[in-house]
């Protein structure tokens, strides 16, 4: 249908309507399709865009409070966890333990997405076992969701981790990934002191849950506020 943000068509919205929506230009647009940032395919030489990869990133853009530093976020996640945040002053514990009293983590959740960047990669899928043993890696999302109940099973060539940043251009040079809308690895960056121990090879059901809270497919979301006790607007 045509409307003020131009063409709809069904679940998808072309690159020009996104731009109106964003406020981008739409060469923004194609090269946040080329960077992950927006799930997109192209069909008779249009990039027709997700509708959810877009409201997901008009959400990110009128989030209510200021957000969490990934510092912060960490250790508020980690408190959650039942375990303390080295990384952070006495004070700074005793502030985020009076949050996790005052509101829930899934109220909180939309304050914490600064605790990692999100990259959405392609590389061989016989390259996926070996990236999931590099060091240090942690595997999240759906990738290891079936751990904490639930019918979510992993999905077939396809990983979701997360790595320092620091880690991140060894990665893509040593198994030559690429950036783009059909990926399949999804690696969060944490630029920020790494919250994780050396023998921890999954996420805590927490971050997992954030996660898949934040995914594009409305089924894994709703798994993730299940797994946070709440539920999925």
């Amino acid at each position: 249908m045509h409307g003020k943000f131009g063409q709809q068509l069904g679940s998808v919205l072309s690159v020009s309507a996104v731009a109106e929506r964003l406020g981008v230009t739409p060469p923004r647009v194609r090269a946040m399709i080329a960077e992950g940032i927006l799930a997109a395919s192209k069909v008779g030489g249009r990039w027709l865009v997700n509708v959810a990869s877009v409201e997901k990133r008009q959400q990110a853009s009128v989030l209510p409070g200021r957000m969490f530093s990934p510092g912060r976020a960490w250790g508020l996640l980690w408190l959650a966890a039942g375990e303390r945040p080295d990384w952070l002053s006495p004070s700074d514990i005793s502030h985020l333990r009076r949050r996790l009293r005052e509101e829930s983590l899934m109220k909180l959740a939309p304050r914490l997405r600064k605790r990692a960047v999100i990259h959405n990669l392609r590389g061989h899928p016989s390259d996926l076992p070996r990236i999931a043993a590099e060091q240090p890696l942690v595997k999240t999302g759906v990738t290891v969701a079936h751990q904490f109940g639930g019918d979510l099973a992993p999905e077939a060539n396809f990983l979701e981790a997360y790595i320092p940043e620091s880690l991140l251009l060894y990665l893509k040079k040593k198994y030559a990934l690429q950036s783009g809308p059909r990926h399949n690895l999804v690696l969060h960056a944490i630029d920020a002191p790494w919250p994780f121990d050396e023998h921890i090879a999954s996420a805590p059901k927490a971050v997992v849950a954030l996660d898949l809270l934040e995914s594009e497919d409305a089924r894994l979301r709703r798994a993730g506020a299940e797994m946070l006790g709440g539920h999925d607007d």
